[in-house]
């Protein structure tokens, strides 16, 4: 059984310098290094240092899989980024590394138990830029999803503050997130409910004052902040605020109105039934859309039947395994489109005629054998 391992990390804020890239080439020989990333593949090995630390020190975003069903998602933020009434919520799969500088927020799943590949690996990674940069914002809706997973099983965990956040338009990166994590879009739904029922407290997206913060500066902190650009050659808007921040972005505030699970309980068996009724519509509307889609399609095939036919008689003609299989998807395909025009008897006049010409290629009728 292999032991397939998928490391990937990217910086967002700045670049590597030649001193990093030493020290994360020095982690790993084979991994595939650029000023912003580093990516590496293992099969009966594994990476020579913790990824938390590897994140801490040098990266922003960052996502690691093994075949036996490990997944984590790294996101770090700035001290202080995230509230403590909100950043402690620690459930079984979110867990916080935090420094003087950084808070890493890992989210973990133990075993995966679906397919997963690099593909479904590169794919996800796409989203996590975009969710950091929402976090920063202050769009904290990640934290919920994770309380929610929590809550499906756990009904004595701590509340969270009731924040009125939205959860009923969410975009492609928190719904790649829901899909991965198995957020349950029922207690989502109910979360919605219960923040249109009950009084939250406002969503706050802080706007940083370039001004004011560089009036605040003393001169030690205006100090660090050239030794450390004389040093590393560059320093990001968020290191610096790291840097220099005296205290929490966002400090608790007191807050009086908080989601716990006595609060969300009585919408569940409602929010449940609402899903399933919009999941059944989505459905129907899907399934109608690709009716007209294959309706044209086969208007299309019997407009066109006779270079159909003669297309097959070309690809039959060439005796070879891909050509029998095309020849067999063409008759396939005329097949639908007489049933689907009515016209079935046609077809099986033309087919008869199609088969006697082809009667020597057995392996070509054993392709066409449920039609006959």
């Amino acid at each position: 059984m292999s032991e397939y391992q998928y490391y990937r990390f990217e910086r967002q804020d700045g670049y590597l310098d030649s001193k990093a890239r030493q020290a994360l080439r020095a982690i790993s020989s084979r991994a595939d290094i650029t000023a912003t990333s580093f990516q590496i593949y293992y099969n009966y090995s594994d990476l020579k240092a913790e990824p938390q630390e590897v994140m801490l020190k040098h990266f922003d975003i960052g996502f690691y899989y093994a075949d036996w069903g490990s997944i984590d998602a790294y996101i770090k933020l700035p001290l202080g980024t995230i509230p403590d009434a909100v950043l402690w919520c620690e459930t079984h799969g979110f867990y916080v590394h935090q420094t003087h500088e950084w808070e890493l927020l890992i989210f973990s799943i133990e075993e995966y138990y679906e397919y997963f590949d690099d593909e479904n690996a590169d794919d996800f990674f796409q989203h996590l830029a975009g969710l950091r940069s929402e976090l920063m914002q202050g769009d904290w809706r990640l934290f919920y999803f994770m309380w929610l997973e929590e809550f499906d099983f756990n009904n004595e965990l701590d509340a969270i503050p009731l924040i009125q956040f939205d959860f009923e338009h969410l975009n492609e990166g928190l719904l790649a997130f829901a899909a991965l994590y198995n957020i349950p879009l029922a207690l989502v739904k109910a979360l919605s409910m219960v923040l249109n029922a009950k009084p939250s407290h406002q969503a706050k997206h802080p706007q940083f004052q370039f001004d004011a913060w560089l009036n605040n500066l003393t001169e030690a902190d205006k100090n660090a902040l050239l030794s450390t650009i004389f040093e590393q050659g560059q320093l990001t808007r968020h290191q610096a605020l790291a840097m220099t921040q005296k205290e929490s972005a966002n400090k608790d505030e007191a807050y009086q109105y908080w989601l716990s699970p006595d609060a969300i309980a009585p919408y569940i068996e409602q929010a449940q039934r609402q899903l399933e009724q919009e999941q059944a519509e989505a459905l129907a509307k899907k399934l109608a859309i690709e009716k007209v889609e294959k309706e044209k399609a086969l208007t299309g095939i019997y407009s066109q039947r006779e270079k159909c036919w003669q297309h097959a008689q070309e690809q039959a003609n060439r005796t070879c395994a891909s050509g029998y299989d095309q020849a067999s998807r063409y008759l396939h395909q005329l097949f639908e489109a007489y049933q689907f025009k009515g016209d079935t008897a046609a077809f099986k006049r033309r087919f008869k005629l199609f088969m006697t010409t082809n009667n020597s290629r057995k392996a070509l009728l054993n392709r066409l054998s449920d039609l006959l």
